[in-house]
């Protein structure tokens, strides 16, 4: 008798009882995705005396006789839950001091794999690696990526799709290209990770590969596309045992020389500077959950300058931390409520806040920052969940040089200043459930009179807590903050007019200007919650700032005085139909108001992204903002109607695994004013000469006209009048990047930014009644006559002068290009000489040249400031 078809209808019927059973993951429409997601892989490690040199070749004898290979990988994406189509094979071996791991890419096309040069942590050609919840907290894991032209990718998760690629491990990893696949070889050091001291562990794990050319994503056990987090969905690591417990003491010591010349004067003198540094840094294992970073006398030299921009607002711009130890780790201190910042770590080191007056035949230097001494960041988890983050630093008292003839002095333009900034976050429910809280304290010690306009004591406390259900499908979020200023009459005169406060608005109600405040308290929060995984996804926010609530002195607050409500709704489609791999459609809404009470606009926005089987991808965005109250154009006086507007915008790309990736597209914003109109086209490249040379360019255009662009404000007899006016702005920018990597340890990179913006103002307005809905009622034309060969801005009644316009040109041509070559060879594992040319120009001038490329063209007129440094670090450990 033939069992065969028996055995086939046992098979086939025993598969959809177990599609059809309720499993743990249950978010999916795709029961199939549902089954794999539930599954709980386990890869049980072997103990080793074979050490393996790593090379990425996996010929040793370990490879060979140690531990077994496995592989059974799945589809994530673009076919989710489906077979990969290619097959890969990890092996994980492990001593008392490090785990070994070997992953085997197996690819039918070899001649096809992208083995692509590029700089540590970013994602380039096919790739490979694994993620460690060491913690197995569910929540963060630290992961450990090689390319398969060998350059190292290690990064740490932060639960829902968070990922901080700036946390550095010092570890080996190699890889290496064969005729029918590509291996990946890591030893990764326990003292890198951070975990529990006990005998057996069973920690979190997850495997990928990435294959560029098809943009396929294969994982060991699936993590679904649509799941709301990663990590908890992991599969276990099991079989380390016996690992030696002992502490970590890795030091990092520096020296470093810098050379300045100086540009000659007009008399041609001037005085080259030659000098030298030395510093260090360090890691201290406080125990195995808990570690130590510090540094004394930082130099972040290296580093890549900040993008140019010629901010016109009353707006702080927002820059991105960049130095490496303000950089890595630093998850666990993150604490942000919309926009803001409770630590915000760029205050740290920020250049003096105080510029000197000096007389015409005065010379005033100036430090760039202000100068570290010293900083220590306790980081760390214990098995309990209980996570901690603290820094202290403190930063010099730095002066100014101002010197005439031979004659020089000082004086002080920053004060001694302790931060401290301290976060704890206790889990509970494996992580579905979590309470923190957040301080930070700024202490300012002023000896100097001239600098009492800033704030002596600042201290700020936050509460935070998050829940998640049905397989954190559904969340809240909630996070309530406060804070306390102190200082003299003149800083906190300063902080109530400052922009972010404007508590002399003459039209609040809610606001009252106080000359014997002391002390400014104020508070903020958020509130968030919806569904975030699915097909079908709907968040929901409310965000609000009291008039009085002030981050700044360690943190990031752009505004205070302000509830804004929001709502999303994602619509997300990740199965390939017809043309189309994946798309998503997206919709916003928003509605603001004052802490007072009053309404300062509504708006809603669109998005649809298409992702093609071409690997094509196509952006297209729309918005409609129904009308703006703005409290802070006119920078203290009423609140200003900007009329409704709407925007439109279509991006482009093409295949990103191609030699040649291209993308760009352009953005227009018109006003129901039928003056003010945005046009901005923006445009991308990537070329990839050669596996280890590659050109990068981002460039954008803009053509700006703004009818209510603030100008000025003044006493003119009794009242205070507010002038905007109608600017046109032409920007061009770009950042251009060219990187050679002569190995992933040696390589040559140079980036340059250069900037140009010119406006030129016109039909000048004074503000009337500030919230019309007429424009014609909203502003009053002013006059300007020309007299002796100077044009005047006169009042209504042309009896007061409000401004000289040749004497006092609010026009402006402003060049700027900031660039820097780095050469950086990792002579040893965690061990670097950088070579570092750092060239700028800058000029800011009161005239208006009608084209931006020839305002870009002037720039070969501008003196450069050159400085050169040769930094060289040792790191090893004790």
């Amino acid at each position: 008798m033939n069992f065969k078809p028996l055995l086939f209808l046992f098979f086939v019927f025993n598969s959809l009882i177990a599609l059809s059973q309720d499993y743990n993951y249950t978010l999916s429409d795709d029961s199939l995705v549902n089954f794999h997601a539930s599954q709980k892989r386990a890869y049980h490690a072997t103990r080793t005396e074979l050490k393996p040199k790593i090379d990425g070749r996996l010929d040793d004898e370990c490879w060979q006789q140690a531990g077994n290979w496995e592989g059974e990988f799945i589809q994530q994406q673009p076919r989710q839950a489906q077979a990969p189509s290619q097959q890969t094979e990890i092996k994980i071996l492990y001593d008392d001091s490090y785990l070994y791991i070997g992953i085997i890419c197996h690819d039918s096309e070899p001649e096809k794999i992208r083995d692509v040069l590029g700089r540590r942590d970013e994602n380039m050609g096919d790739m490979a690696g694994v993620a460690i919840d060491s913690y197995n907290d569910n929540q963060t894991a630290f992961e450990f990526n090689v390319t398969a032209a060998g350059q190292k990718v290690d990064l740490m998760h932060l639960g829902e799709y968070g990922w901080d690629f700036n946390w550095d491990a010092v570890w080996d990893g190699k890889a290496s290209v064969g005729d029918s696949a590509w291996f990946a070889e890591m030893r990764i050091p326990f003292n890198q990770l951070r975990y529990a001291n006990k005998k057996e562990h069973v920690w979190g794990m997850h495997i990928w590969r990435w294959i560029d050319r098809l943009k396929e994503e294969d994982q060991w056990k699936l993590i679904p596309v649509d799941a709301p987090a990663m990590v908890y969905i992991f599969g276990d690591l099991r079989g380390i045992e016996n690992i030696p417990h002992k502490r970590n003491f890795e030091l990092l010591p520096y020296a470093k020389t810098k050379y300045l010349p100086i540009p000659r004067d007009e008399n041609g003198s001037g005085t080259n500077a030659l000098t030298a540094g030395f510093g260090l840094d360090g890691k201290v294992g406080v125990t195995s959950n808990f570690t130590l970073d510090y540094t004394i006398n930082p130099d972040f030299g290296q580093v890549e300058a900040d993008p140019s921009e010629l901010n016109l607002t009353s707006y702080e711009v927002f820059y991105d931390e960049k130095r490496p130890f303000f950089l890595e780790g630093n998850n666990i201190l993150d604490y942000g409520a919309g926009n803001d910042l409770l630590f915000y770590s760029r205050r740290i080191g920020a250049a003096p806040g105080y510029y000197p007056e000096v007389d015409e035949n005065e010379t005033l230097s100036m430090p760039d920052q202000s100068s570290i001494l010293n900083a220590l960041k306790l980081t760390g988890k214990n098995n309990s969940g209980l996570s901690v983050g603290i820094i202290n630093s403190m930063t010099a008292r730095e002066h100014a040089l101002i010197s005439f003839s031979d004659l020089e002095r000082k004086e002080a333009v920053e004060p001694f200043t302790n931060y401290f900034i301290g976060r704890i976050k206790q889990d509970f429910n494996n992580g579905k459930t979590v309470l923190g809280g957040m301080g930070t304290s700024t202490y300012r010690n002023i000896k100097d009179a001239h600098l009492e306009y800033m704030p002596q004591n600042s201290l700020v406390g936050g509460l935070d807590f998050q829940h998640n259900w049905h397989n954190r499908k559904y969340f809240i979020d909630a996070k309530s903050f406060f804070s306390k200023v102190s200082g003299s009459l003149e800083a906190m005169t300063s902080l109530q007019l400052n922009s972010r406060h404007l508590f002399q608005r003459e039209d609040a109600g809610h606001l009252e200007f106080d000359p014997d405040l002391t002390t400014m308290q104020g508070w903020g929060g958020e509130f968030r919650g919806g569904k975030r995984s699915g097909k079908f996804r709907l968040t929901g926010s409310l965000d609000w700032r009291s008039p009085g609530v002030e981050l700044n002195d360690v943190g990031y607050l752009r505004q205070a005085d302000y509830v804004n409500q929001g709502a999303n709704m994602l619509y997300w489609v990740n199965k390939p139909k017809g043309i189309l791999n994946s798309y998503y459609i997206e919709l916003q809404q928003n509605h603001n108001r004052s802490f007072g009470g009053e309404k300062l606009g509504d708006a809603l926005s669109g998005r649809v992204r298409l992702q093609f089987k071409n690997l094509w991808k196509v952006d297209i965005f729309g918005g409609r903002d129904f009308y703006e109250v703005d409290t802070r154009q006119l920078r203290g006086g009423p609140s200003l109607r900007i009329d409704g507007s709407n925007m439109t915008r279509l991006f482009i790309q093409t295949n990103s695994s191609k030699n040649l990736f291209l993308g760009g597209g352009p953005q227009f914003i018109w006003n129901d004013d039928d003056v003010t109109r945005t046009e901005q086209y923006s445009f991308y490249m990537q070329w990839l000469i050669s596996n280890r040379f590659s050109l990068i360019s981002n460039t954008s255009v803009s053509f700006q006209t703004d009818n209510n662009q603030y100008v000025m404000q003044k006493m003119i007899g009794d009242n205070r009048e507010y002038i905007v006016g109608t600017i046109g702005r032409k920007t061009f920018s770009t950042v251009l990047r060219a990187e050679f990597f002569v190995t992933p340890e040696l390589s040559f990179q140079y980036y340059g930014n250069p900037y140009a913006s010119v406006g030129k103002y016109e039909n000048f307005r004074k503000v009337a009644d500030s919230e019309s809905t007429d424009i014609n009622q909203r502003f009053a034309l002013l006059p300007i006559e020309t007299a002796d060969g100077e044009r005047v801005l006169l009042d209504e009644t042309r009896t007061h002068v409000i401004r000289n316009l040749t004497l006092n040109n609010p026009d402006f041509n402003f060049q700027e290009f900031r660039s820097n070559f780095v050469a950086r060879w990792e002579y040893k594992t965690g061990s670097t000489i950088y070579f570092v040319w750092t060239n700028n120009r800058s000029r800011y001038e009161n005239s208006y040249e009608p084209s931006v490329i020839k305002s870009l063209k002037g720039m070969n007129r501008v003196t450069s400031q050159n400085a050169f440094m040769l930094k060289v670090s040792f790191w090893f450990s004790i």
